[in-house]
């Protein structure tokens, strides 16, 4: 039972992120004049609906996700209630909502998580022996590193791989020692006998709470280095650099957001911050049938100062889209494989 209330916890709450991206070009689409002929929340079969002010809102059967449909949005502007009858600059605006509101709704419950509940930061557990790098620097149990070469620590995960990054033998780190900030010069990195940077410390993850106002700027700092990582992701992913085992479809991000769902609240937000932030990066890249497709278009549609042919433009997002769902079957099924495999 707790495993299906987990699963149906995650469609939950991977309906609720792209409902968020919907919402994003409704409010601009309504602000800016559109006519929209329904906002959904859910796919498939209508179960309710209600028609306010012309605009139909309904509540669909499965809750995978959402739509926001527009009058005339794949047509010729035929009239002037057509969604391409609108200048260029308003349709770019509408189309950029979407990913731009999963980057705000991230931020926002970033900022929620690490006001209610902190953030980890990687502690010194332990300086064995006293020729190591960190206790020649004198660095101590209990200090919480805050700072890399300069470069904020924003996983507790990630500081190994900051110190081996490090290209020269030596660099500053900061850490914050009973409440008082110290920058430490840390000599000697390098060792010849492992081949790498190493710092000579056990860690262990401590919660550093923050305020409202301290939320903000790290969420700020945290979401701007998810979009890194996630810019990274892509790049090496269209490189042919990733195994199709590090990529995780449909099935298997409802099964990470089930497993979220069972240590609580807390990792669920951060979870969902990982899948909004990812979301609105994916939708923005250039590829047909996706929002960062069809801004394309419309950039083009501004510098030439008319509209390409709604069929040929049609006919490329139709190719993107089959594109798209070849990509998800072949997820799906890689994940239903690795999930046989256990």
């Amino acid at each position: 039972m707790s495993t299906i209330l987990s699963v149906i916890g995650a469609l939950i709450l991977l309906s609720v992120l792209v409902t968020a991206h919907e919402f994003g070009h409704f409010f601009v689409g309504r602000k800016l004049g559109f006519d929209i002929v329904e906002f959904a929340v859910g796919m498939g079969p209508t179960l309710l609906k209600k028609e306010r002010n012309g605009i139909i809102y309904s509540l669909r059967a499965f809750p995978i996700g959402g739509m926001c449909r527009f009058f005339g949005e794949d047509e010729a502007a035929r009239d002037s209630r057509c969604f391409n009858a609108h200048p260029a600059w308003k349709k770019i605006l509408v189309v950029a909502a979407g990913p731009v509101m999963n980057l705000l709704f991230a931020l926002l419950l970033s900022i929620i998580t690490l006001t209610t509940y902190g953030n980890y930061m990687p502690a010194v557990y332990e300086v064995p022996g006293t020729d190591s790098p960190a206790y020649q620097a004198g660095l101590r149990p209990g200090d919480i590193l805050l700072k890399i070469d300069g470069k904020d620590i924003e996983f507790y995960n990630e500081t190994a791989t900051m110190i081996r990054a490090i290209q020269d033998d030596q660099t500053v780190i900061t850490v914050s020692r009973e409440g008082t900030r110290l920058d430490i010069p840390v000599t000697g990195l390098y060792n010849e006998t492992l081949g790498y940077n190493y710092l000579g410390i056990t860690m262990t993850p401590t919660r550093i709470r923050y305020g409202f106002i301290g939320s903000i700027g790290q969420s700020f700092r945290y979401i701007g280095s998810i979009v890194r990582s996630t810019f990274s992701f892509f790049g090496t992913l269209f490189r042919g650099q990733v195994q199709s085992t590090d990529v995780a479809g449909p099935v298997g991000t409802i099964a990470y957001i089930s497993e979220a769902v069972r240590y609580g609240l807390e990792t669920v937000l951060q979870f969902a911050v990982l899948i909004n932030v990812s979301l609105g990066i994916f939708n923005l890249l250039p590829i047909p049938a996706l929002d960062g497709g069809r801004l394309v278009f419309l950039i083009v549609e501004a510098v030439r100062g008319k509209p390409i042919d709604a069929e040929k433009e049609g006919m490329v997002h139709f190719i993107g889209l089959i594109a798209l769902f070849a990509l998800i079957i072949f997820l799906t099924y890689n994940d239903i494989m690795t999930l046989i495999r256990g």
